[in-house]
């Protein structure tokens, strides 16, 4: 790593004060190049270096994730150099703080910006729609919470009949991007190269995520397939549990101080702790970096199968499979039904506080469990949902 004095510590080829000499074209090509680069850009924006056209165009909302992503892998790498020059008594390690406060700040700046963009996201998606407030249609899905084993059974039943895939309901993220991209919702090609990553054993798959993680300027492009974001998680978590002892970490999410003893240790154990703390600043980058890919490529599943044909053809199938539960469990359903309906009668289920919501499904669960094991003579049975393709899992929260 070079030492940070007015060039960045990052590897880059521009010093930080060179970049604002980039026109605006060539600084939005710079940064979206490659990832060393935009820590460059952000660690030149902390200190104040950058024009304001350029240091609002790397603001912009857009980029706060990556800007975010840069900062902290600049704020763990820039700790380290620190760390490093106190231990040769650099004379740059005053100057080198002062350089890593400023990049804190500008995280912290830029969480509180992330933080304001997710209010309002969460605001406009409130906007759209909250909970699911019609009696009929939260009985039908909590129905389904209550009894899983009937209406998994039935439900594969209903999806065969639609000459639709039968799998497990997607019990995480993971379940959602992998089952995304064997719906074709996912532009990914299972390349020779991706085949290659997915045949290596655990031991050869996490060196090369290692390897992966030590560059920063380039990528190991196949790691980022959907079919190996599960694999890619794993190693990265194994890597970061390797790695925390060797770094002295003060845990599994942050460097801390280093030890005063790794000061008086031999120059060659000191150097191992400090080259360790670096590899695991470079690893939580990869983790970060994963984190928002699998978000992304779960976001991209959702809207693509919110206008396919598919997904219309598998809300039909799960509202027979409901209409199917209720028929054979009529009881457990009057009693979840008799429940909501009572519930209704005062304030209705909108007026619910999330609490509220979930000690009620807690208890009419529970209630309709027992009413399927033990059958009781109640009447009144759910009626078919109001509408052929009702979002039973919105129906369900």
């Amino acid at each position: 790593m070079t030492e940070p004095s007015d060039s960045t510590p990052h590897g880059s080829r521009l010093r930080l004060a060179e970049v604002a000499d980039l026109d605006d074209q060539t600084f939005a090509l710079y940064i979206e190049t490659r990832f060393d680069q935009l820590v460059t850009a952000a660690v030149a924006d902390a200190d104040g270096l950058l024009r304001p056209a350029q240091h609002h165009f790397l603001r912009d909302p857009r980029r706060l994730e990556p800007l975010r992503d840069a900062l902290t892998y600049a704020s763990g790498d820039l700790q380290i150099a620190v760390e490093r020059m106190t231990y040769h008594r650099d004379a740059r390690t005053a100057r080198t703080g002062r350089l890593l406060r400023r990049v804190r700040t500008a995280l912290q700046e830029t969480e509180r910006a992330l933080a304001t963009e997710r209010r309002e996201d969460a605001r406009r998606r409130a906007a759209g729609g909250g909970p699911q407030t019609d009696v009929v249609l939260v009985a039908r899905g909590w129905l389904t919470a209550a009894l899983p084993d009937h209406f998994e059974r039935l439900l594969a039943q209903t999806l065969t009949e639609a000459g639709l895939p039968v799998r497990p309901p997607a019990a995480d993220v993971l379940d959602v991007v992998e089952n995304g991209w064997s719906d074709g919702y996912l532009d990914a090609p299972r390349t020779p190269e991706v085949e290659r990553l997915l045949a290596k054993g655990p031991v050869a798959f996490r060196g090369a995520v290692a390897a992966d993680a030590r560059d920063q300027a380039d990528r190991i492009t196949e790691l980022r397939h959907p079919l190996l974001q599960r694999r890619w998680a794993k190693a990265l978590a194994e890597l970061t549990d390797l790695t925390v002892p060797v770094a002295r970490a003060s845990s599994n999410s942050a460097l801390g101080r280093l030890p005063d003893d790794v000061y008086d240790l031999p120059e060659a154990d000191a150097k191992a702790v400090l080259a360790a703390r670096r590899f695991l600043v470079a690893v939580w980058q990869r983790r970060v970096e994963h984190t928002r890919l699998l978000n992304h490529y779960a976001a991209t599943v959702t809207d693509s199968s919110r206008t396919s044909p598919r997904e219309a053809l598998r809300l039909r199938a799960v509202d027979k499979a409901i209409d199917r539960l209720v028929a054979e469990q009529p009881d457990a359903a009057a009693r979840m039904l008799t429940g909501l309906q009572q519930r209704t009668a005062s304030d209705g289920l909108a007026g619910l506080t999330p609490t509220e919501r979930t000690s009620l499904k807690r208890r009419l669960v529970a209630e309709a469990c027992a009413a399927a094991r033990t059958p009781r003579p109640l009447t009144t049975a759910l009626p078919p949902g109001p509408a052929p393709l009702a979002r039973t899992a919105a129906a369900a929260r």
